[in-house]
């Protein structure tokens, strides 16, 4: 079998005994704050039991959380060209999914204004248009609004599907085609690199058969694919003067293996 080095358990038996004092300390310490209290055995095996507890391991999903401060405002689109009734209020829930300091501030209307003020605003720096259930009626000039504000350095998030790709072509100028592949989705590891996406899993399921992806070599210069499989991308960040334009094509409309796509969603937001 496997044997353990003399050093090895020299210093294992070494932590042993410390931790063994550190419980007693503690043990003692509760006691003398205790003393006063009528405590029965229960109780007391608990508290015990919670002072010596080992911490758990740390996952990547606990260092990223820990290692970047995740943006505190978001602006959503929630107006009549998203599924307000079952996605817009999910949506909002999965993006404050452990970051509930995060607000998600709504916006229904696209008329000129309403976009201008909400572009406007030198607070927020990122906007997540949810999945399109039809095409948004937008003017030139809030197609020329919204390229501004990604121009001047802030990240647009669009989720979802065919609608988004053909919107994104429209308001960007870019020119990306659709596609369509079978999970699992690999992480591409040249392309995450100091991204929120490095702390991705290696792949990501299919969550279900509604994910849009688009071909790869489609993607602008300055387009990079963070999850693809097979030349078509299902998630991407395209660099747009000094700030970001992102696509994940899933619509979030299923619980399942919903989990890992909060976590790619939460990456594009991060951007």
């Amino acid at each position: 079998g496997w044997h353990m080095n003399p050093a090895t358990k020299s210093q294992e038996m070494l932590d042993t005994a410390r931790g063994l004092n550190t419980a007693v300390l503690c043990a003692a310490l509760l006691a003398v704050c205790v003393a006063g209290w009528h405590m029965n055995s229960a109780g007391q095996s608990e508290l015990f039991q919670t002072s010596v507890e080992a911490v758990p391991q740390q996952t990547t999903e606990l260092s990223f959380l820990q290692t970047s401060s995740f943006v505190d405002q978001v602006y959503l689109y929630a107006g009549l060209a998203v599924d307000n009734k079952h996605e817009t209020g999910f949506i909002a829930k999965e993006i404050r999914k452990h970051n509930y300091q995060t607000q998600i501030r709504l916006f229904t209307s696209l008329d000129d204004a309403t976009v201008r003020a909400v572009l406007w605003d030198q607070g927020v720096h990122c906007l997540v248009w949810p999945p399109f259930v039809r095409y948004p009626g937008i003017s030139e000039t809030a197609k020329t609004d919204l390229r501004a504000y990604a121009a001047a350095g802030n990240n647009v998030v669009f989720m979802g599907n065919y609608v988004a790709v053909q919107f994104m072509n429209d308001v960007f100028g870019f020119q990306l085609t659709d596609d369509y592949q079978n999970g699992p989705y690999y992480r591409n590891d040249r392309n995450v690199r100091n991204t929120p996406f490095q702390f991705l899993p290696s792949r990501v399921e299919q969550a279900s058969i509604e994910t849009y992806a688009v071909k790869t070599r489609s993607l602008p210069p300055g387009g990079k694919s963070m999850l693809d499989s097979l030349g078509a991308t299902q998630a991407f960040v395209i660099r747009y003067d000094l700030g970001t334009v992102c696509y994940i094509g899933y619509n979030y409309n299923t619980p399942f293996h919903a989990d890992q796509w909060t976590r790619v969603l939460h990456c594009a937001i991060d951007m």
